[in-house]
């Protein structure tokens, strides 16, 4: 039987503003959440294309990167991630359909995306709640879907969202994953009901955070797989200095 491994990418840029956590970087660049420079971005991104480079992955999935809107300066973020190598993509606006932040000069190009080595088949969806809605599916190969999400801040809000993701992966064929910002601020419980069956597990330590805010060490960025492919994954958190969050990265083998 052909075995291939599939290498995947989760990365939150944070909009490619420069902040690492530090309290001192949200007090003396806090107009960067306003309005940041082109050069401030590219100098986030090459460190980003630094660790695609390190790492190597099939697939790069992007959340908080921006298109172009008033606050990136129009700076278009994904051109700076496509290469050659890294030819095929999408992006799309994080919002729903109808909202007004879709055409709202401060958050226009606010988006999540991916970017990949191959053509894949994707679609977008959309939780039902929330102004951050935007799911992405794709079809990693026939027997494996990938899911990625930026979730609410809004715990309320954030509790449906998580049972329409178990809705999503219960309903798909095959194994799945679901990668993303899942936002659970008050802590790994929240999953309760995504996980209590058994059918799905969360490949991330709970002694290892993804997101850093000053003294604040957080477990956000996640990453919850089918539990017939656990034996088969393995997930490394790696540091972004441009970004509060960490890096995912999955590595993961199809049969």
């Amino acid at each position: 039987m052909r075995m291939k491994t599939c290498k995947i990418l989760l990365s939150n840029l944070g909009y490619a503003c420069g902040f690492n956590g530090r309290l001192s970087h949200h007090l003396i660049y806090a107009h960067r959440h306003v309005y940041c420079s082109p050069k401030v971005q590219k100098c986030a991104l090459q460190q980003l294309n630094a660790l695609i480079a390190q790492e190597d992955p099939d697939i790069c999935c992007f959340v908080e990167i921006d298109k172009g809107s008033f606050t990136s300066a129009g700076y278009n973020q994904i051109q700076t991630l496509i290469s050659d190598k890294y030819a095929y993509f999408d992006i799309g606006n994080k919002y729903a359909i109808t909202s007004r932040f879709r055409s709202f000069f401060m958050t226009k190009g606010k988006c999540l995306a991916f970017v990949s080595k191959c053509k894949l088949l994707h679609e977008k969806l959309y939780f039902g709640c929330g102004m951050k809605r935007l799911i992405y599916k794709v079809a990693v190969d026939e027997r494996l879907t990938l899911f990625f999400a930026h979730f609410s801040l809004s715990k309320r809000v954030r509790e449906r969202q998580i049972l329409e993701a178990r809705e999503l992966m219960k309903n798909a064929s095959g194994d799945v994953i679901f990668l993303g910002d899942f936002n659970i601020l008050t802590g790994i419980c929240e999953l309760d009901p995504l996980l209590e069956q058994g059918s799905f597990i969360l490949l991330n330590r709970e002694d290892i955070p993804t997101f850093t805010f000053h003294k604040r060490r957080l477990v956000l960025d996640l990453c919850i797989c089918s539990k017939s492919i656990t034996k088969q994954a393995s997930l490394k958190v790696i540091p972004q200095p441009f970004s509060d969050h960490a890096a995912l990265i999955l590595e993961v083998t199809c049969n």
